[in-house]
């Protein structure tokens, strides 16, 4: 799974094995690369289930030691009070990539699960997801914004579509 610096991709999942298939790969080339990775994971899917996939894939202990790779609630990421909040978000960012630039993380990686989106927040989200785009490319981080198909109508994927380089597939 070869990435571009600076590109902006999706991904629809029906459940945790899809969004396994791509989020695994990516973020293991990402620590083989010296990337600092972020996983923000939904409740719908698990914190602790999500630990458990890289797990079995490869040992994460001197990853998480390191800092090279944080594993968060979206929830706690994404949310102010229950309602998404693109300043505190944007903050967050800032300063994962300001800490890992001390840490001498050359380059950066992230994946943002939308498990926790909910409709009254998409259009905010929406408008963050277009500043991240611009935000990525200026940073030459790569990111995956993983969306659960489920959860989506047309119109929504049709939004999600115009704001991102590329889809990532998962192998069948």
């Amino acid at each position: 799974m070869k990435t571009m610096l600076g590109r902006h991709f999706y991904q629809f999942y029906k459940g945790s094995k899809d969004l396994f298939q791509i989020v695994i790969p990516f973020i293991q080339m990402g620590l083989e690369n010296r990337e600092a990775c972020l996983w923000v994971v939904s409740s719908s899917v698990g914190l602790l289930e999500a630990v458990q996939a890289l797990r079995q894939q490869f040992d994460l202990e001197p990853y998480l030691d390191s800092g090279q790779l944080l594993i968060l609630p979206a929830e706690e990421w994404y949310l102010d009070r229950g309602k998404f909040s693109e300043r505190r978000v944007l903050g967050k960012l800032e300063k994962f990539v300001e800490d890992k630039k001390h840490r001498g993380f050359p380059s950066y990686r992230g994946v943002g699960d939308l498990g926790w989106l909910e409709m009254g927040d998409w259009l905010n989200f929406q408008s963050y997801e277009e500043k991240i785009h611009k935000w990525l490319q200026d940073l030459q981080m790569t990111a995956v914004c993983a969306y659960p198909i489920h959860r989506c109508s047309l119109g929504q994927a049709q939004d999600i579509l115009g704001r991102h380089d590329r889809v990532f597939l998962a192998q069948r």
